[in-house]
């Protein structure tokens, strides 16, 4: 059932329009389970919260979901956040955020490099090809870390940072 959460999720994100706009109501899965959402925020930060009897998930967006990262994870100096999400359930948390930066994707690569370490994650990926580098790796418990690293045209870097799990 959480899978089939993701979509209405979206669907939802793109209708918010307000602070003060709040939708809420139920919905029944492809497997006949009932549960309830509940939709806040405005144009750049929503949150919408969906429960069941499996349990409850929340999805974050905008800047707020970019405050508080899982794992401890810290967004890069001078970062201007493009889009983000966050969500947590059943004792995990993810997250995942695109922001663009002025910096090169050496010094970038190297701040969240320092930031694997310091949570006892090895870089067990590591890839380079035309205007794209990325690292990754994974904690014991199977919690991700992986970042994307791309030069733009004009210069400074798109990144997409991917973190959580268990």
């Amino acid at each position: 059932m959480k899978k089939l959460l993701i979509l209405p999720a979206a669907a939802l994100i793109a209708s918010c329009g307000s602070n003060d706009e709040v939708a809420s109501g139920t919905f029944t899965d492809g497997d006949g389970n009932e549960g309830s959402y509940s939709v806040s925020g405005d144009d750049e930060n929503a949150e919408m919260t969906f429960k069941s009897e499996d349990g409850e998930v929340k999805f974050t967006t905008g800047n707020k979901a970019s405050e508080d990262l899982p794992m401890g994870v810290k967004l890069y100096p001078g970062a201007n956040v493009q889009t983000s999400i966050k969500g947590m359930g059943d004792g995990q948390s993810g997250a995942m955020v695109v922001f663009k930066s002025d910096d090169d994707q050496d010094k970038v690569l190297g701040f969240y490099r320092d930031q694997m370490q310091s949570l006892g994650i090895d870089v067990r990926t590591e890839v380079s090809t035309g205007d794209m580098k990325m690292i990754g790796g994974e904690q014991k418990d199977g919690k991700v870390f992986n970042v994307s690293v791309t030069k733009e045209s004009n210069g400074g870097v798109i990144v997409n940072l991917l973190i959580g799990g268990k």
